[in-house]
């Protein structure tokens, strides 16, 4: 066993062979997997100081701050609507006790709240269903010139409205007896007194200066020649003895006018003899005035000024009575106390009585041959009631249409 470890030794001529390395001895215990380590125990640390007791200094002060940037707030709001004549006193009170020397008083002009209206109301207007609106046309070509038709009655004149204005122009005159101005024929007559004719006076001094006039009576023809460039109607100036002028004053007129009223009132009852039966119409008379009466029932819807269609016969009736003739006719509306409440178009009794004469008076301008000149509306609410409103029945009987002509 010894000779086969015995080391061979190279035969002659060969090549000696080096010797094979020796091997690296292994750590077994580094190849070996480490065992997991385990977490070190945290070193005990001190405790901390005790914590002092209440809010800390910075929040004290930013809770102070806080407070009173609120209350300069709310001092700045309260400024903004302020009573400004109590202000000024407050301010000049601190000034005195602050040694101001000078107290100038400021006045300031008041300024609007609100530049809208408050009595601005919104139409209504109905809600369209088409998202677009389209016009509608037509193939057919228009005349370039279009004759244009007036469908208002000929023969209307302002006759009533120039009357007043020659009333107020002449009112020291008319008041003294010596000017009186009427409508006859649709023209205005102003009839003139002259004091040459008046009195033994004015006898004597005819007598003596023949027909020369007076200086007097000089200025009033003056006057009147001013006032009639102011109108449009045709006036007629005549002369007028003091005994005629007296008599038409009095408010009865001659025996002819008289009759002519009797006349007048006597063919409106007859016309609405029916009427009256009924208990629809009443027609009165106050002195030279016929009053006819029109029952609310069955004229107008209750806050409405539409006239009914069972209403309208009526009016045509009336209408033809009174169209002959050259008499004032004023259309008085009157309702009761009860206030207008949700009406998006009459805010009071005063519009809704005015609206109602007015569309009674349209409607008789329309339907006959009466002159628009001799026409007035008058809307009175409930300031003249017949009876007292503490009823129902009283209350309708107040709602009427009053036609008055006055015949002086």
């Amino acid at each position: 066993m010894a000779d086969e470890l015995e080391e061979i030794k190279p035969a002659d001529g060969a090549a000696e062979v080096a010797p094979a390395p020796e091997a690296a001895p292994v750590d077994i215990e580094a190849s070996l997997p480490k065992p997991p380590s385990l977490p070190e125990e945290p070193e005990e640390e001190e405790d901390c100081p005790p914590c002092k007791s209440g809010a800390p200094a910075w929040m004290a002060t930013f809770a102070d701050m806080a407070t009173l940037l609120m209350a300069f707030f709310v001092l700045i709001l309260s400024f903004a609507h302020m009573n400004v004549p109590k202000y000024k006193e407050v301010s000049g009170s601190m000034n005195q006790k602050f040694g101001v020397q000078k107290i100038v008083p400021v006045v300031e002009q008041p300024t609007a709240e609100n530049v809208i209206a408050k009595q601005y109301k919104t139409a209504k207007v109905d809600p369209t269903l088409l998202d677009v609106i389209q016009e509608q046309t037509t193939a057919e070509r228009q005349p370039e010139d279009v004759e244009l038709k007036d469908k208002l009655k000929k023969n209307k004149s302002s006759t009533n409205s120039d009357a007043e204005v020659l009333k107020k122009s002449l009112a020291k005159e008319i008041a003294e007896g010596k000017v009186k101005v009427t409508i006859k024929d649709k023209k205005l007559v102003v009839e003139v007194v002259s004091e040459a004719k008046s009195g033994k006076q004015g006898e004597d001094r005819k007598s003596k200066s023949g027909a020369k006039l007076l200086q007097s009576d000089l200025e009033v023809y003056a006057k009147v020649a001013s006032a009639q460039a102011q109108v449009a109607s045709q006036v007629q100036v005549i002369d007028a003895s003091p005994e005629s002028l007296d008599g038409d004053l009095s408010g009865r007129g001659s025996q002819a006018g008289e009759q002519a009223i009797a006349d007048q009132y006597e063919k409106i009852r007859a016309r609405l003899s029916n009427e009256i039966a009924e208990g629809l119409a009443e027609v009165d008379r106050d002195g030279d005035k016929i009053v006819v009466r029109l029952a609310e029932r069955g004229s107008f819807r209750s806050g409405y000024a539409d006239l009914q269609p069972s209403f309208k016969p009526l009016l045509d009736k009336v209408g033809e009575s009174i169209t002959d003739g050259s008499s004032l006719i004023t259309i008085e509306g009157h309702t009761d106390n009860i206030p207008m409440a949700f009406s998006e178009r009459f805010r009071s009794n005063w519009d809704l009585s005015a609206a109602r004469s007015a569309a009674v008076a349209d409607y008789l301008l329309n339907s006959s041959e009466i002159d628009d000149g001799r026409v007035s509306v008058t809307g009175l609410a409930d300031t003249k009631p017949l009876v007292p409103n503490d009823s129902p029945e009283g209350r309708s009987k107040n709602r009427r249409i009053e036609v008055i002509i006055d015949g002086s």
